[in-house]
């Protein structure tokens, strides 16, 4: 068996944690860091080893992985897992199915969604037909796909549902929508919107907490299931037509982009799904613009956020050496009190804009040392280009 680092593989370690557990140990990444291979969670995965690892992509990877990778891990209890990895309809067809589904199932249906807790009006979010309400229980998603289907029928636009994310056929050739499962809390729908205003997948916020889940929010996948897909990491875009003479601000998820993008007409905002997912996306649409970081006020005392934070920062300095521009990077904070950008602007607090450096100077030991080492790859890149950027504490 070849070794991992020549196959470009490599073990974390307390420097570079896990991007998706933030453990050190047990979990590996390519080289390239374009590939997350976590042992402990397959949690919104894009797929799943048949040795039980979750695989994540991100942006990228196609360009820097050698698919060949299962062999490297025969050294792990075997379990027995579904292999999927099926492509994705085009965007125009992932968007029509979801704008229809949300459509026959919107979110003003649910006061819950609406109102509770958390909800869109909760959040400033004017707008509620962007969003949708998936069905709690199994049986009454198999109503909404039949109702789907009919309607597209109607319509004469769609043949088959292969390469959607949610879809999946069971055994006896059914189409099914997501869960095997009932739900007891209301399930809020949150589309994942691209550069040219299509869906390209969606995203489920449960609306109270779900014991043995790993935070509120899912993607709206069928991974898991024989013809079922992942829709990956896309990046949102929350208003994908103003000109490009904006800068980009980018925020953790796509309710959180909403809330920033009604109180900062002037931005162009855009939200990942972690803040360790779409890093070359965001960069791509951040070139030769200013670029803020308002990721949720963690990042000073979590390790794993600074250490994502940082990664991103690198990936910036990269790309301005590579395109030759140089355009501000700014991190964006607030009130200590308040996680999130959209309480912050919500409550009325000011956005204090700090330089790479000011922000490393703010970071708990830990973080300061997890953010550090990202962005002394992007010293030594600086150093050799003769270019100057101060990124020193």
């Amino acid at each position: 068996m070849r070794s991992m680092t020549a196959t470009g593989y490599r073990r974390v370690s307390k420097r570079r944690p896990c991007g998706i557990c933030g453990k050190p140990d047990w979990c590996s990444t390519t080289a390239t860091e374009t590939i997350s291979f976590c042992a402990r969670s397959t949690l919104n995965a894009d797929r799943v080893s048949r040795y039980g690892w979750g695989v994540y992509y991100h942006e990228g990877y196609r360009l820097a992985f050698d698919f060949d990778f299962e062999r490297n891990f025969k050294r792990f209890p075997s379990r027995k897992m579904i292999r999927v990895l099926r492509a994705l309809a085009p965007p125009a067809i992932r968007d029509k199915v979801y704008r229809k589904l949300i459509e026959l199932s919107p979110a003003s249906s649910s006061d819950e969604i609406v109102n509770g807790r958390g909800g869109l009006s909760e959040r400033g979010i004017q707008d509620f037909s962007q969003y949708g309400s998936l069905p709690r229980t199994v049986n009454e998603r198999r109503v909404l796909v039949e109702r789907l289907v009919e309607s597209l029928a109607k319509e004469g636009e769609l043949q088959s549902f292969a390469g959607i994310p949610s879809f999946w056929r069971d055994a006896k050739g059914s189409l099914r929508l997501w869960s095997e499962q009932d739900s007891f809390t209301g399930l809020m729908l949150i589309p994942f919107v691209g550069p040219d205003g299509l869906i390209r997948a969606c995203q489920i916020r449960f609306m109270r907490y779900v014991p043995n889940k790993s935070g509120r929010y899912v993607w709206l996948s069928s991974s898991n299931q024989r013809s079922g897909c992942g829709p990956g990491a896309p990046l949102h875009h929350a208003d994908p037509h103003p000109g490009l003479d904006k800068p980009v601000l980018v925020t953790e998820g796509a309710l959180k982009a909403a809330t920033a993008q009604r109180f900062l007409p002037d931005r162009y905002v855009v939200g990942n799904s972690g803040v360790a997912t779409s890093h070359r996306e965001i960069i791509e649409t951040a070139r030769r613009r200013a670029l803020e970081i308002a990721f949720d006020n963690d990042s000073f005392t979590n390790s794993h956020v600074a250490r994502a934070m940082a990664s991103l920062i690198r990936l910036r300095y990269e790309d301005q050496r590579s395109f030759v521009y140089d355009d501000e990077v700014r991190v964006l904070t607030w009130g200590r009190s308040l996680k999130g950008i959209d309480e912050a602007l919500l409550a009325g607090l000011q956005l204090k804009r700090l330089t790479v450096a000011e922000w490393l100077k703010c970071l708990s030991p830990e973080c300061q040392e997890q953010a550090s080492g990202q962005l002394s790859f992007a010293e030594r890149g600086k150093e050799a280009a003769g270019r100057k950027y101060d990124v020193s504490v």
